[in-house]
């Protein structure tokens, strides 16, 4: 199999020195040790000043000889520094003297014709990269590597689009595959210079803003790489400015869509179009820290949930105009906006914000400060004739403005959010002079005075919470995060379970899960780097002893507010838990229940837990909350997935009224049945919720909710074991009070058994149309040669009547009670988490 093939790009600050440069070559040794490596570099940090300088003073006619020694010396005193004396060292000095002395012809050329075009200027702006890279080329073969350097022209072709310039991706694609797939198949580590590449006419062209990373994302799309970083002097995105907001915070991932709005409205360590390459195959984005490698960076792909905070990011673009046309002669007449965006296309003049009101006497949009005066010209211009006659009053500016832009996946649905930016802004004393909002709710974009933008931007962080914003280690590839909660017995038989296997998983399945929170009822303990084997050992040694988790006193809040690739959290307890699932999904965490009294929710309830996590992307799997151990709902879902329809499901889904009944069966009293059943830890802490048949309602209402029925628990007929008048809070008294019902159990048993039949505690689910059934749990006289009849000890089973499996049902038969098969079922809900991709969707098992 193929190693994974990444492309990396590194920035003019991460190459700026001899220094940087040794310490990218140890960070390209590192990665190519474990994958197929793509290198693209920029100029060393003010090379591309110094040649455009350079160019600039030579097309005039100025002195320009200084900016062109200044070049060569730089990069001789580089090439010394990173090369021992030798071959190597003599090579890389005269590449450096060639390309110096051929500047100084092309910019000695440049001050005869006194000109300099847009070619001219990207002809030698190039070199700044190419030395370099050719360069680090020498670099890597010193320290014995395999590398080849490509030239970037021979791959990136870039073609005329919407009136500009981008690489024409298909025919990019095609050249690299033919050219550097064979090099990197033979091992070889390949160098291309960034920011340039061959235009329409075969000719050099530069690729503006971002161009090196343009390069690098072109690159990933063209090669189908599965992954591309692009290493700066940064340790990612920030949620915030922090030279306006001190408390800002990395942010561990963030959609290509926000990215995009967060890049488009000022933030500068990504350029918006770096990212349009990826979106199609997506290829996830890393942004890392060339001088922190070890710091987790910021992830951007395709695949982020919106996570716990609906903003995720707040960017700021200084500088701007407010331009606004009004009139009363604009209202109800058609073609207004499209004279105006015409007329600022004409004059070359991008919009970056627009807003109208609906009254349609106004049009107020945001350009550059520097291109106001020529916007305000062109929109007068073309309304003269309006203007003269009094049909629109004038074309406003206002300069000095700033755009705050509210950013995230979570505003979408998340009713205030407006309102909590304004009063923010407020608050700051801040006024807004326009708003802009999509119907995607990912932004929204705030017009305000740029003396007061910085203040406002602060304000706005705090309102949203963003401080709090926690990231973790990056997680590997294959690492999976959890919280329990829980710890009682089936929650610590979870623990056991997950570190009896955590070689297998890790060597055969090729995944890690890694505890970062235990959840009992004195509160959270936290571990952001994981419990490690001993922690969890301590952990259980405690909780069995009835003492309290270390560092057990934290709000389970605290979890949301974890960013984590793929987190998961299992509710292992038997509380009414659906507030917090609900917080958990909202949050962009996966769910796991072996818990069924969220699931036996009002309807409305269960339906919101469902749509919540469809909304966010995430699983909700259940499978332990109705046959502990058993594949029932797995089994539900592939009959569905298979086209079969199920008519009817019966069985015994209690392992603890199993049990009773083959208690009863052998002799033993009812009440002492009841006594050895709580005592092997079969029953609920409350033995009631098992007696009054709840818990089985409770699964029969899930199982019934997973065909599709719409049902509450009160539309079930429920028959309990004991009357009303013997319930007591008190386990004790309870149990204690059961052998008055002995007699009467014995006389059930004995009549049972004249007619050939056993007792049995049995759901029966009949489906009657597509949302509608009957359920009715309670204790039923089955024939004994039948498969319930034959059903003994703890063990549950499920008989479906389906259209296919109507004459001879299917059956479903196994271990149904017991902390260890419990969570059994669980880990599997969690192993199946663990091995799938992200994918929205209600999961039915």
């Amino acid at each position: 199999m193929r190693a994974m093939l990444a492309v990396v790009k590194f920035g003019g600050t991460s190459v700026q020195n001899a220094e940087a440069l040794q310490r990218v070559e140890r960070i390209v040794t590192g990665l190519a040790g474990t994958r197929r490596l793509v290198v693209v570099l920029s100029a060393m940090g003010g090379v591309t000043d110094m040649l455009l300088d350079a160019a600039a003073k030579a097309g005039t006619g100025a002195p320009h000889a200084a900016a062109v020694a200044a070049f060569g010396s730089r990069h001789e005193e580089l090439a010394r520094a990173i090369l021992a004396p030798g071959a190597r060292l003599d090579e890389a000095l005269a590449l450096v003297k060639a390309t110096t002395d051929d500047l100084a012809l092309v910019c000695q050329s440049l001050s005869v014709l006194r000109e300099t075009t847009p070619r001219i200027e990207g002809l030698v702006v190039a070199r700044g990269e190419r030395t370099l890279a050719r360069l680090f080329h020498l670099l890597l073969a010193e320290r014995g590597l395999k590398a080849t350097y490509v030239d970037a022209v021979e791959i990136v072709t870039v073609k005329r689009q919407f009136g500009s310039m981008f690489p024409d991706l298909e025919t990019t694609g095609e050249l690299a595959r033919a050219r550097l797939v064979p090099l990197l198949d033979a091992g070889q580590i390949v160098i291309v210079p960034g920011y340039i590449g061959k235009g329409p006419e075969g000719e050099l062209v530069t690729l503006g803003r971002g161009g090196s990373d343009l390069t690098a994302t072109v690159l990933a799309q063209g090669l189908r790489a599965d992954s591309v970083t692009l290493y700066k002097e940064v340790d990612g995105l920030l949620t915030a400015d922090p030279r306006h907001v001190a408390e800002a915070r990395i942010v561990s991932e963030v959609h290509y869509r926000e990215a995009a709005e967060l890049a488009y409205y000022g933030a500068k360590v990504l350029h918006p179009r770096t990212i349009i390459p990826l979106l199609a195959l997506k290829i996830p984005l890393f942004v890392r820290n060339t001088f922190r490698p070890d710091e987790p960076g910021t992830r951007i792909a395709g695949d982020v949930l919106p996570g716990a905070f609906p903003v995720k990011a707040l960017t700021a673009a200084f500088g701007q105009a407010l331009v606004a046309i009004e009139g009363k002669g604009m209202m109800g007449v058609p073609g207004i906006a499209g004279r105006t965006f015409q007329a600022l296309a004409q004059a070359g003049i991008s919009v970056s914000m627009i807003t109208q009101a609906s009254s349609e006497a106004s049009i107020c949009f945001i350009v550059p400060d520097a291109e106001a005066k020529a916007a305000q010209r062109a929109l007068t211009e073309t309304f003269a004739f309006e203007i003269q006659n009094g049909l629109i009053d004038s074309v406003q500016l206002k300069m000095n403005q700033a755009v705050l832009a509210v950013v995230g996946l979570g505003m979408k649905g998340t009713p205030g959010i407006a309102a909590r930016a304004f009063t923010a802004l407020a608050r700051a004393e801040t006024n807004v002079e326009a708003i802009a909002q999509g119907s995607s709710e990912l932004n929204i974009s705030l017009v305000v005075d740029q003396a007061h933008a910085a203040r406002g931007l602060a304000s706005l962080h705090r309102e949203f919470r963003l401080e709090k914003l926690r990231t973790l280690p990056r997680a590997t590839e294959h690492e999976v995060h959890w919280a329990l909660y829980g710890t009682g017995q089936i929650g610590r038989a979870l623990l056991r379970q997950t570190m009896e296997q955590h070689e297998y998983f890790q060597q055969k399945m090729g995944f890690e899960l890694k505890c970062l929170a235990l959840v009992d009822s004195f509160g959270l303990s936290l571990r952001e780097q994981g419990f490690d084997r001993r922690a969890l050992e301590d952990a259980i040694a405690t909780k069995e002893r009835g003492g309290r988790l270390e560092g057990g006193d934290g709000d389970v809040a605290q979890l949301w507010q974890i960013a984590v690739a793929k987190g998961v959290f299992v509710d292992a307890t038997a509380r009414d838990t659906a507030p917090l699932l609900l917080q958990a999904l909202r949050a962009g965490w996966h769910v796991v229940v072996a818990n069924k009294k969220p699931l036996a929710v009002a309807q409305a309830a269960f339906d919101e837990l469902f749509e919540t996590a469809r909304a966010r992307g995430v699983h909700l799997r259940y499978e332990a909350t109705v046959g502990a151990g058993l594949p029932i709902l797995d089994t539900l879902t592939k009959l569905e997935e298979a086209g079969d329809e199920v008519k009817r499901i019966a069985g015994c889904f209690s392992g603890t009224l199993g049990y009773l009944m083959t208690a009863l069966e052998g002799g033993t009293r009812f009440s002492k049945a009841v006594l050895s059943a709580h005592a092997l830890g079969y029953t609920e802490p409350d033995p009631r919720e098992d007696l009054s048949g709840m818990d089985v309602a409770r699964k029969a209402l899930i199982l019934a909710r997973t065909l599709g029925l719409r049902l509450d628990l009160e539309d079930i007929e429920v028959e309990a074991l004991f009357p009303a008048a013997l319930s007591h809070d008190d386990p004790k008294i309870f149990l204690s009070g059961l052998a008055a019902l002995d007699d009467a159990w014995t006389d059930r048993l004995e009549k049972a058994r004249r007619d050939g039949k056993a007792l049995r505690y049995v759901a029966s689910i009949t489906r009657e149309g597509a949302a509608q059934g009957k359920l009715r749990v309670g204790v039923e006289a089955v024939p004994l040669a039948s498969p319930l009849g034959r059903l003994q000890g703890t063990d549950n089973q499920v008989t479906l009547t389906t259209r296919r499996y109507d004459a001879n049902p299917l059956v479903v038969s196994g271990p149904g009670a017991g902390a260890a098969v419990t969570a059994a079922g669980v880990l599997n809900d969690l192993l199946a988490i663990a091995t799938s991709g992200r994918r929205a969707g209600r999961d039915k098992s």
